[in-house]
This record gives structure tokens, C-alpha cells and sequence, in this order.
């Protein structure tokens, strides 16, 4: 159960586990965050591999923790790239 609220939005992931149809959503403005490392491939060739997991370690941690701070929500994370899109489940006033 915990587990679509890892992968989905909350109001998802609250249908599918009470087993009702999920209706695809508009939302007028949405931001998409991708991040992605420069030069991740020479970084990796240059640190042990313990080093390289502990650095993204870190920064995903920062990521996830500013990401709930501010209400964005968390696509994906693969390898050195970090996703995430805000306006999906609360509405954020423009700065």
C-alpha cells in the first residue's frame, strides 16, 4: 500500500488502492525539475564506486527533502538524473 504513494500523486494513488478508476487529469500549469549531473561518466571513472553512491546518496536525500519542503512531487530518480514536477497535487501560487 505504502508503496503507491512512493510512485503516485496521493489522490492516484488513494483510488487505486481502493480499487476505483483512475480518469486522466489536466492541470492548466505544472513546472517539470530534471536533474542531471555534468560529466557523471568522468566523475564515476575518477571515485570508487562507494564514493559515487554516497555522493548521490546525499544529494537525492537534499532533493527529496526540499522536494516535500515545497510540494513537488518526486517522479523519478535513475542513476545521477532526479524528476520532479510541481501543481500536481496542490496548487502553487506564482512568485
Amino acid at each position: 500500500g505504502d508503496m503507491l504513494y512512493k510512485v503516485f500523486p496521493k489522490a492516484v494513488a488513494d483510488k487505486l488502492k481502493a480499487g476505483q478508476k483512475v480518469e486522466p487529469e489536466t492541470h492548466n500549469n505544472v513546472t517539470i525539475f530534471f536533474s542531471d549531473i555534468v560529466r557523471f561518466t568522468d566523475i564515476s571513472r575518477v571515485l570508487s564506486p562507494v564514493k559515487v553512491c554516497n555522493m548521490l546518496d546525499r544529494l537525492y536525500l537534499a532533493f527529496d527533502a526540499l522536494s516535500t519542503k515545497h510540494d513537488v512531487f518526486k517522479v523519478e530518480t535513475i542513476g545521477d538524473a532526479w524528476m520532479g514536477v510541481t501543481n500536481l497535487e496542490n496548487d502553487q501560487n506564482e512568485t
